[in-house]
């Protein structure tokens, strides 16, 4: 951890402490205290505050504990009681305490006492204005109160979401680069370079997440210079070199997450509309390796992006089961690469692909090459007909390691 976040922890620490130490965070409000005075000691703090709310452990941005605070007590009241967050028959009861209490299965420490305080903050407020008739029949306008945003928006932006599709989109290709980044493996890197090369967490992809955000391998405010992406392009000098092409399958997972990531954490979703939309194919890496000789030298450099069919009972399989793209290597006259399997999302076959085996069989594999540059103008092309090259069918077991690779001849023909 940086030196002035590790600070800023220790500070927040004491600062917790300390009111945690105080007579109203224990719930001794003072002699003679009522809902009002209470509300100014201990609700509008929270109002105040630069910091964020325990709702930031579980939203990374669309809810905060200040949009449901206004100015006065009567008109948070009010608008509270109109939301139907306060229940003035059974106060102990009411949704605003039970939202505060929600946590993650694994709560932060310094959080889970923000949470204490600021639900026995509510409680205690909530408590008192019910029992004052100038607070009941207070005239104060009702106003909206709470996130002014749709639902689905704010499922969006919770943290166990942004974790799902950082799993989805980037965990799953780590695979490919741990030879130097994973602790479990790159001791000669480390010897040479530090520590600092290790941003893989071993089993953890929410602690692999935090750290390439702390550390500005994804940057939230120019998303497209990350790290995470510049690097493994060639964009910045990388040592362990080339790993993936602007407009290749798997830039196109990270912008994806990266992307989502930037807008998320800068609240520019409003509206469902704006939210990106599901991708219909998941893939998982796998080490199955395949390997097309006699490739025009004329490729050379380009993108070649192999898709895999797979024979049954009623003709090749209707999506693709496989795929891999690579830039053609035109001196050796070859392409290779490993293989990604793919699957509709929620079929039967998206599950059995977790095993990353390919079953044995044959296969028809299409082929196609980015002869235009087009997926270097545009990351979010795909490559079509017009790109198509040629096919080709293998009979393959698919067995695993780049030595055991499957290897196929370059069609002749269209």
């Amino acid at each position: 951890m940086k030196p002035h976040a590790l600070a800023v922890v220790l500070l927040n620490v004491v600062g917790v402490f300390l009111f945690m130490s105080s007579p109203l965070a224990l719930g001794q409000s003072p002699k003679g205290t009522n809902s009002l005075a209470v509300f100014e000691q201990r609700i509008l703090p929270i109002l105040q505050s630069q910091k964020p709310s325990s709702c930031s452990e579980c939203h990374l941005s669309g809810v905060d504990l200040k949009e449901y605070i206004r100015p006065t007590q009567t008109e948070t009241f009010t608008s509270l009681v109109a939301g139907g967050l306060i229940d003035v028959e059974k106060p102990d009861n009411s949704k605003l305490l039970q939202f505060i209490a929600r946590a993650p299965e694994k709560p932060n420490l310094v959080t889970e006492k923000v949470r204490r305080l600021e639900y026995e903050a509510f409680r205690a407020w909530i408590q008192a204005a019910v029992s004052d008739p100038k607070v009941l029949n207070s005239s104060a306008k009702a106003e909206p109160i709470g996130p002014q945003i749709p639902d689905e928006v704010i499922r969006h932006a919770r943290q166990d979401r942004v974790l799902a599709s950082f799993m989805e989109n980037i965990w799953t290709e780590v695979g490919r680069c741990a030879a130097c980044h994973s602790p479990d493996r790159n001791q000669k890197q480390v010897t040479e370079h530090g520590e600092q090369v290790s941003w893989i967490k071993l089993n953890d992809p929410a602690a692999t997440l935090a750290y390439m955000v702390e550390h500005g391998l994804i940057d939230p405010k120019e998303p497209e210079g990350s790290l995470l992406l510049m690097k493994p392009t060639m964009q910045v000098e990388h040592g362990g070199g080339q790993k993936m092409v602007v407009g290749d399958r798997s830039y196109k997972q990270f912008r994806r997450f990266i992307d989502d990531y930037a807008a998320v954490v800068a609240g520019k979703y409003k509206s469902t509309d704006q939210l990106p939309k599901a991708v219909g194919e998941v893939s998982v890496v796998t080490d199955i390796w395949l390997k097309i000789e006699g490739v025009p030298e004329s490729f050379d450099k380009m993108l070649l992006q192999a898709d895999l069919y797979r024979q049954t009972d009623s003709g090749w399989s209707p999506f693709r089961v496989a795929t891999s793209d690579r830039p053609v290597f035109g001196k050796g006259k070859l392409w290779q690469h490993s293989l990604s399997l793919t699957a509709p999302r929620d079929s039967k076959w998206a599950n059995e692909i977790t095993a990353q085996r390919l079953p044995p069989g044959r296969y028809l594999i299409k082929l196609y090459v980015d002869r235009t540059g087009k997926l270097q103008r545009d990351f979010n092309a795909e490559l079509n007909d017009e790109d198509f090259v040629g096919e080709v069918e293998v009979d393959s077991r698919w067995p695993v390691g780049y030595g055991k690779m499957t290897v196929v001849q370059f069609p002749t023909t269209r």
